[in-house]
């Protein structure tokens, strides 16, 4: 089956009132496995398709436990970074921890406790493996990405299709937040390696 263009709910378009510098966060897994929350279920439109009652239990499931799990302080710090400076967010994660925490983000990979209509089936609102992601949400993060003085990519792996390389597109300085080297550490300005919940702290300093 082809690619499906999905339009996901729950992201933030609007106007974020900003001061002083221009960063943006580009904020993957790593964020939030440091709260405790386990990848989500993995499944594309097809496997869903063969057994949705089994997918919807999975991901039942995957909510309760993102749901035990808490916001640490690295997404306590982007929030006060959105109220003091003239930072945006992006995520590719799927569990609102970062929206939980008061940040206002747009999410390229939906939110899984989104729900939404594809045909005849009720499914999460996210975006599967094979799946193209919606043009506005990608044509608003490459904006976002050009027009930044800092783009800090925070916890991310950078192996996924397509979203890896749109970090790629920044005019400004590159940085890294990582436990460990990734495919993207060779293009950027600046790697900072250890817990991203620790390593953010520094955007605060004077």
């Amino acid at each position: 089956m082809g690619a499906q263009r999905l339009g996901l709910p729950g992201s933030a378009l609007g106007r974020i009132e900003l001061a002083r510098v221009s960063i943006l966060f580009w904020v993957g897994a790593g964020l939030s496995r440091a709260s405790g929350v386990p990848a989500p279920p993995g499944y594309d439109f097809q496997r869903f398709l063969l057994n949705q009652e089994q997918c919807w239990s999975d991901y039942l499931a995957w909510r309760e436990q993102v749901l035990s799990c808490q916001p640490n302080r690295g997404h306590e710090i982007l929030c006060q970074l959105q109220r003091t400076h003239r930072a945006r967010i992006v995520t590719l994660n799927q569990d609102g921890l970062l929206q939980r925490a008061g940040c206002q983000v747009l999410e390229l990979h939906g939110n899984a406790f989104a729900e939404h209509w594809s045909g005849a089936a009720r499914r999460p609102g996210v975006v599967w493996q094979g799946e193209e992601l919606d043009q506005a949400l990608v044509r608003q993060a490459l904006e976002w990405v050009e027009g930044s003085e800092k783009v800090v990519v925070v916890g991310s792996s950078s192996l996924l299709q397509p979203v890896c390389d749109f970090p790629l597109q920044r005019t400004g300085r590159l940085i890294e937040v990582n436990l460990q080297e990734t495919p993207l550490s060779k293009h950027c300005d600046e790697c900072w390696r250890g817990r991203a919940e620790k390593l953010l702290e520094r955007f605060l300093e004077p």
